[in-house]
């Protein structure tokens, strides 16, 4: 049958045929090549004033510190940084080894193993990433501390009050255990990911040269799989660097507790920024492996070839592994949500007291719920719109200076919340002093610090869209801005969202930021979580605490089942 392929050109007497009509797009694309053109005087200028509010506070926090007095800098040398510097480095190190290997040994569990619910394990690991590590150590501390609900169920059956042995979280190898078992998913799902995609003739061809299980896994699986375990180690690297809550609740001082300590105590708030000093050198070099490792990454994607992998079988070793699945599963997130959940229906059934005084009634939880969403949502979207002038410039026109203000956009990821709420604050109350202490504030510290994970998904997003589309509109007449509205933006759109999604889980779960910058009487869930801790009154943070759990894991559920642009690509390109 004889088909014609030709179409009607408006302006042409006679139709062309397709053949000829590629021809004559990509002999005036040839001519036109975006590419060699001079970036837009307009876009340069945002992309600029962008890179530049997100290095505000971090310049801040250095010229304050380097105008601190010598002897401000003798005494904390003294008394503080080297135990603070050596607390640090322990709970970094401890908590990557922890998760990595909990992360490898689960992917490699769930992804080549005939353990029993495989389909099921590969979203529920991924759910820690909704239940922030304050959350945890806050659960553990009700289940765990001296009066505990352990301590309390064992006198029940009648154990002496006392006598029950518990371990003590407040040690480093508490602080490891909590951080870990919330980061772990940072290894896990990239490295699921890897030997999901992996092509399983290398394997094959190994164990057909005589090499067992074990030497398999170390010659050949371990290389191929390697750069997704480090890049997950470092981002837990920096979770572990930046947390402060879980810090803070078990008593385990790091550079976040002692910038916080000398930022509350004290009058003069160089203190502060001498000791931030500390941690920012520690963040750095993890920032430049990030930067590394995220080019490596790109390559090895770029080079992967799917084919599905059977699954091993486990013989006798199955219903084992399944219980250390359950029992990762059930720590990280079974165990945290019933404990909330029970304690949530208690204190709105049954108030005490002492709920009516810390106001835990529905109301309030609620008020509180809605300002984290409200607060999340529109910074979330705002970081996602003000991400687009860096990553379009540097996707469309790449420079090495585009390139330096894409990083310096992505540098507040490497440090933690509170140096960049440490760093808004010492700015607003001195150049800015209206804005200090109002929701403004508070939005744009929340705004600045959501930036990194809005810039690494653009532009992965805007990376995958061919330029030669927006070339094929401006062709047809369409002006930059409307080529852009019109094809980029709509190809590019499952990316951003899939960022938007992972700044809106951060903000919600964001801590130090807000507990900086948040004006009086606006409460988010993750501040009131951290007043009742904070106080010991463990029982009064399960409602907010539950209700941040369940915000958060709808949207990251929502994230993993989706496709190229899930939860795997966005973790990929932080």
């Amino acid at each position: 049958m004889n088909v014609d392929y030709r179409l009607p050109i408006p302006h042409l007497r006679r139709p062309w045929p397709v053949v000829e009509v590629g021809r004559w797009l990509g002999q005036t694309v040839a001519r036109l090549d975006l590419s060699r053109r001079r970036a837009p005087l307009g876009l340069s200028l945002a992309a600029l004033g962008v890179s530049l509010a997100a290095a505000a506070p971090l310049l801040y926090v250095l010229v304050r510190a380097s105008s601190a007095s010598p002897e401000i800098w003798t005494r904390l040398w003294s008394s503080q940084l080297p135990a603070l510097l050596l607390n640090t480095v322990a709970l970094v190190v401890t908590t990557t080894c922890c998760a990595g290997a909990l992360g490898v040994a689960l992917a490699w569990i769930v992804e080549r193993t005939d353990v029993p619910g495989r389909a099921a394990w590969r979203w529920i690991l991924a759910l820690p990433l909704a239940i922030p590590a304050y959350v945890l150590a806050t659960c553990a501390l009700l289940l765990l501390r001296r009066g505990g609900l352990v301590d309390q169920l064992a006198q029940a059956f009648g154990a002496s009050a006392g006598q029950v042995p518990l371990p003590n979280l407040y040690t480093l190898g508490g602080a490891t255990l909590i951080i870990s078992l919330s980061v772990f998913p940072y290894v896990y799902v990239p490295v699921a990911a890897a030997l999901r995609s992996m092509n399983r003739s290398y394997e094959e061809a190994a164990r057909m040269a005589g090499l067992g299980a074990w030497a398999t896994f170390r010659t050949v699986t371990w290389p191929l799989i390697l750069p997704s375990v480090l890049g997950g180690a470092l981002l837990v690297s920096l979770c572990a660097l930046s947390d402060f809550g879980t810090v803070a609740l078990l008593r385990y001082p790091t550079f976040t507790v002692a910038i916080y300590n000398q930022f509350t105590g004290h009058v003069d708030r160089s203190a502060a920024a001498v000791v931030s000093m500390g941690l920012i050198v520690l963040a750095v070099p993890l920032l430049a492996g990030e930067t590394w490792l995220g080019a490596r990454r790109q390559r090895a994607q770029r080079t992967a070839i799917w084919k599905p992998q059977p699954p091993r079988l486990l013989g006798r070793w199955r219903w084992p592994a399944f219980a250390c699945v359950a029992g990762v599963a059930l720590l990280a997130v079974g165990a945290p949500t019933l404990v909330l959940a029970g304690l949530t229906a208690q204190g709105l059934l049954f108030p005490t007291e002492v709920d009516r005084i810390w106001r835990v009634g529905g109301d309030s939880v609620w008020q509180y719920g809605l300002n984290s969403l409200l607060l999340a949502g529109a910074a979330a979207t705002l970081a996602s719109v003000l991400a687009l002038a860096p990553t379009y410039l540097a996707v469309r026109f790449p420079h090495p200076v585009a390139g330096l203000l894409l990083h310096i956009c992505r540098l507040s990821y490497a440090l933690p919340g509170l140096i960049v709420g440490l760093g808004f604050v010492m700015l607003f109350s001195q150049l800015a002093p209206a804005i200090y202490g109002t929701v403004i504030a508070l939005m744009l510290g929340f705004i600045l610090r959501l930036l990194p994970y809005a810039v690494s998904a653009g532009h992965a997003a805007l990376r995958a869209v061919p330029p030669s589309l927006e070339q094929a509109a401006r062709v047809m007449g369409r002006r930059p801005l409307a080529a852009f509205w019109r094809i980029t933006l709509p190809a590019a759109a499952p990316g951003l969202l899939g960022g938007w999604t992972l700044a809106f889980i951060a903000a919600m779960k964001e801590l130090p930021t807000a507990i900086l910058l948040r004006p009086p009487g606006f409460d988010t869930l993750a501040v009131r979580i951290w007043a009742a801790s904070s106080e010991s009154v463990h029982t009064q943070a399960a409602p907010p605490a539950f209700l941040l759990i369940v915000l958060t894991m709808i949207p990251l559920a929502w994230m993993y089942a989706r496709g190229s642009f899930g939860l795997t690509r966005v973790l990929n390109e932080q």
